[in-house]
């Protein structure tokens, strides 16, 4: 690939053949991501485990399947991160090890050391292996981590377009996971719907299935019958397809309230949002670090701005990037 601006890692992981062209996908404003898994990654060089803590043998299609890597401008280089990318699973609840089954996108803004993958792939070492391990846990979960500037300033900018890229790779995969036309819906999104079927004659029906429900009026159709969500054809999701996708898998009524929460995570970052947070033991730091688009997730469900449709956050993405496609 000629393209000088593509990332040194996504370079070399193409000169190994560790990934393919079509696998490196972008914006016009300098984000990339590799849409190939960081253990589809290993496993072009045979690399299908790593050691666990106790000695065990771990897959790392249980724990690195739904990691990604992506990259924004820095200077003249690149910084490099990880995000999430995660249909339903039932890997944690068949007995494997594995890491979480709950539906959703994850952007994390802790810088990844690309280094470390670069030398595991070159030597698989149990040593390069577990260092590649850890590296990869201290991006994704590991408490007491410092965001990186150059992914804060990328993320905080509402005219960026990387979250979009993002959500478009996430519905297309989603829906082609459907059978026969159809796809059943997460299993906590089948538990807020039971709640809230509880809660109907009160008259609180619960956000996302009242949403689902005037997403059906405006599609003239069943979208989502909070058993299944039904597809017309094998193309890639239409508008409202996607737009089930998102309620049902991130808690996001649009990939402008989806945007919209990655801005909002990035904009925390600050060194007053890593004050305590009396009686909860944790900071707004603690939890912006990580943007968690999820389903299971109801930690700024509410007030959250970007839940709301016309709140000044989400009306803003919308005037930058209604006419964005991706």
């Amino acid at each position: 690939m000629a393209d000088r601006n593509i990332p040194d890692l996504f370079r070399r992981s193409l000169c190994d053949m560790c990934i393919d062209e079509s696998d490196i996908v972008r914006t016009t404003d300098g984000f990339f991501m590799v849409n190939r898994s960081v253990a589809d990654i290993l496993a072009s060089k045979g690399i299908f485990d790593f050691p666990g803590t106790g000695g065990e043998r771990l897959a790392c299609s249980h724990f690195y399947d739904d990691w990604f890597l992506y990259a924004v401008p820095n200077e003249e280089a690149h910084t490099y991160g990880l995000l999430k990318l995660r249909e339903q699973e039932h890997d944690a609840k068949a007995g494997p090890p594995a890491d979480g089954d709950t539906p959703g996108v994850t952007i994390s803004f802790i810088s990844f050391d690309h280094r470390i993958l670069l030398d595991c792939l070159a030597d698989p070492t149990d040593e390069n292996r577990r260092k590649l391990d850890v590296e990869i846990d201290r991006v994704v979960v590991r408490k007491g981590q410092r965001h990186h500037k150059a992914l804060k300033n990328y993320f905080q900018d509402p005219q960026s377009q990387g979250a979009y890229l993002v959500a478009g790779i996430y519905t297309r995969y989603i829906a082609s996971l459907a059978e026969d036309g159809r796809l059943a819906v997460p299993e906590h999104y089948k538990e807020i719907v039971r709640q809230s079927v509880l809660c109907k004659n009160s008259g609180k029906r619960a956000r996302i299935p009242r949403f689902i429900e005037e997403l059906n009026r405006a599609a003239g159709r069943v979208v989502c019958d909070d058993e299944n969500i039904y597809f017309e054809d094998g193309e890639g999701p239409t508008e409202h397809e996607a737009a089930a996708i998102l309620a049902t898998h991130t808690g996001n009524t649009s990939v402008f309230s989806f945007a919209a929460e990655v801005e909002y995570h990035a904009r925390f970052l600050t060194p007053l949002a890593k004050l305590k947070i009396p009686f909860i033991g944790r900071s707004v730091y603690d939890s912006a670090i990580r943007a968690d688009m999820t389903i299971g997730d109801t930690e700024f469900e509410g007030p959250a701005p970007f839940h709301r449709s016309d709140s000044k956050i989400v009306k803003r993405q919308y005037a930058a990037h209604r006419m964005l496609r991706f």
